[in-house]
């Protein structure tokens, strides 16, 4: 059995990858820091133009962007599974009945995978994250001292809100979804991107949810709009990708090239309920690259009273217990998804109607 957590961070970096849409292509990996403190910065984009100087004026000072640069201490992450003597003298999953194995063979066996499942549940609480950093402007972390108080009011709220007064970046419509016509759906998507573009910001991707997709891709009116012989508006190529996402293809609304992605994927609650990343009725215009993800540095206090630090993006953890004869395996992580633009996205719920 492997208890050197330095052996352990190893052993995870080399274990099979977790595929996570939002949080890869949207909020890659950034800086792990040695402290328990990150540092978040963000700006509005722009697009002011530069402008003419009279030759003896050395230059006109021009206002600059609004910049935001602050710390944040992350909450922590800290899934923990227990290995008791029976879970090592019983058969394992997939195991031969004849196989003859003892306990000691099974041990670094289970270790590995109770903690390859931990760490796919970090994985997938930090791609819940960044849909609520995209969703909400916000994420709220409730946290827990023990989990039969998952489910009650029993925890300690944090949030880290991105936005000012309120969270701006959503597109209402002004008649139902469902009502319009085929051109009035493009030209709501491309209301979308040309209010982004006022924002200095150039969408890339068309996030849909599996209601919306559906509409749009069950539509014989949408599909011959793309099946156009004389004019060259895009392609319809559906391609899977893993973790509930498909690629539909790149489409050209009006100019604006777009990649279409539709998102379907799901997780269980802590209270034991699946749920949907995002809304089935959510539309998104995004950019790849638009934010970051930094990690705050994981403590650990050893059996002999010090205290180790690890600027790593998930820190596995051992811990033998001779008296009660249980072993802990802990993964633990302080993620922080950030936007680097706090303007530079827009959601719309296709069920929402605005006023006019």
């Amino acid at each position: 059995m492997i208890t050197n957590t330095y052996q352990l961070i190893n052993a995870v970096k080399k274990m099979y990858p977790v595929v996570q849409f939002f949080k890869d292509r949207y909020f890659p990996d950034g800086r792990s820091f040695y402290s328990e403190e990150v540092i978040i910065e963000m700006k509005k984009g722009n697009h002011m133009v530069a402008p003419f100087v009279v030759p003896v004026v050395n230059g006109i000072p021009m206002k600059s962007q609004k910049y935001s640069g602050y710390k944040y201490e992350p909450a922590l992450i800290a899934p923990k599974s227990i290995i008791t003597v029976d879970d090592l003298t019983k058969k394992a999953f997939g195991e031969d009945p004849n196989s003859n194995r003892s306990a000691a063979d099974r041990q670094t066996e289970l270790q590995a995978e109770r903690t390859d499942d931990l760490r796919q549940s970090i994985l997938r609480r930090l791609e819940l994250m960044c849909s609520e950093v995209l969703t909400e402007g916000k994420v709220t972390m409730k946290q827990y001292a023990k989990a039969e108080d998952f489910g009650t009011k029993n925890y300690v709220l944090q949030e880290l809100i991105f936005y000012e007064d309120k969270f701006e970046n959503v597109h209402t419509l002004k008649e139902a979804w469902s009502g319009m016509t085929v051109q009035k759906k493009l030209n709501t998507i491309y209301d979308m991107a040309r209010k982004l573009n006022d924002r200095g910001v150039h969408a890339a991707d068309l996030v849909l949810g599996s209601n919306v997709s559906t509409d749009l891709f069950g539509d014989i009116d949408f599909l011959e709009y793309f099946n156009k012989k004389s004019v060259d508006f895009g392609t319809v190529a559906p391609v899977e990708v893993p973790e509930g996402v498909i690629y539909n293809g790149k489409i050209n609304v009006m100019g604006v090239n777009l990649d279409v992605f539709t998102y379907d994927a799901g997780y269980e609650d802590l209270d034991g309920k699946s749920k949907k990343l995002i809304s089935p009725d959510l539309m998104m215009l995004l950019t790849p690259g638009m934010g970051e993800t930094v990690y705050g540095a994981v403590n650990f206090i050893t059996k002999e009273g010090s205290v180790q630090s690890y600027a790593e993006k998930i820190v596995p953890r051992t811990i033998i217990n001779e008296e009660s004869g249980i072993i802990s395996v802990i993964a633990a992580s302080k993620p922080v998804p950030y936007p680097k633009d706090i303007e530079g996205w827009l959601i719309c719920d296709t069920t929402v109607i605005g006023e006019e």
